[in-house]
């Protein structure tokens, strides 16, 4: 996720944060000036809340930057979601869509689709200022082979008391897991097993 950290604090105007949830990434957004949270739940950081398929209560083209991450794959209703979207971004705006690929189930029953870069460059009619494999085939199988091992520590009582047990480790064999993954990126020259993607379309 360094790309996209590197790329919010340059973003400038009203910014719109589609599923924003809390609002973890308003404090990057250094120079917007106004943040506007919306979400399909009622969630403290959401300004406004509305349906998965509704019309949202904003005007047109009324946004510098609209934004969302991890939160494509989320989206019951995409096309209308794109849509609404593209209609409340200024012409000349920037949409900033960051999303799983390679990833377990979560969320679930509200988890939908996956996309590849080339799904990803097909999302949205407008010209691609960054498109970005994230992650190689180190960290996706260690990303995945966490989730997957904290999910079993969480199956039942007695996995999750010997996850109590064995707390102590977790955090030094996580460090230990990512600096594999780390490593196995760096000779990772096949370029297919990513995790994330980052694409940022800019509207006509």
């Amino acid at each position: 996720m360094r790309a996209l950290r590197d790329q919010l604090p340059n973003l400038k105007g009203r910014v719109l944060d589609v599923g924003c949830g809390e609002k973890p990434y308003r404090p990057l957004f250094s120079q917007a000036t106004d943040y506007v949270g919306i979400d399909v739940v009622e969630v403290e950081g959401a300004d406004i809340t509305v349906v998965p398929s509704g019309i949202w209560p904003l005007d047109d083209a009324s946004f510098d930057v609209v934004f969302a991450t991890q939160v494509v794959e989320h989206v019951q209703y995409l096309s209308h979601t794109l849509s609404e979207i593209s209609r409340v971004c200024k012409p000349g705006g920037l949409i900033v869509l960051s999303f799983p690929f390679l990833y377990n189930e979560h969320g679930a029953p509200s988890d939908f689709q996956r996309f590849t870069i080339h799904g990803a460059a097909q999302l949205l009619p407008y010209e691609i200022e960054m498109l970005e494999r994230q992650g190689g085939f180190g960290s996706t199988l260690v990303i995945l082979s966490l989730n997957w091992l904290n999910d079993m520590l969480n199956t039942n009582k007695l996995t999750r008391f010997v996850k109590v047990l064995v707390f102590p480790l977790w955090v030094p064999f996580c460090l230990a897991m990512n600096l594999f993954g780390l490593l196995l990126d760096a000779i990772d020259a096949t370029k297919n097993y990513y995790n994330n993607v980052l694409v940022i379309f800019r509207k006509s």
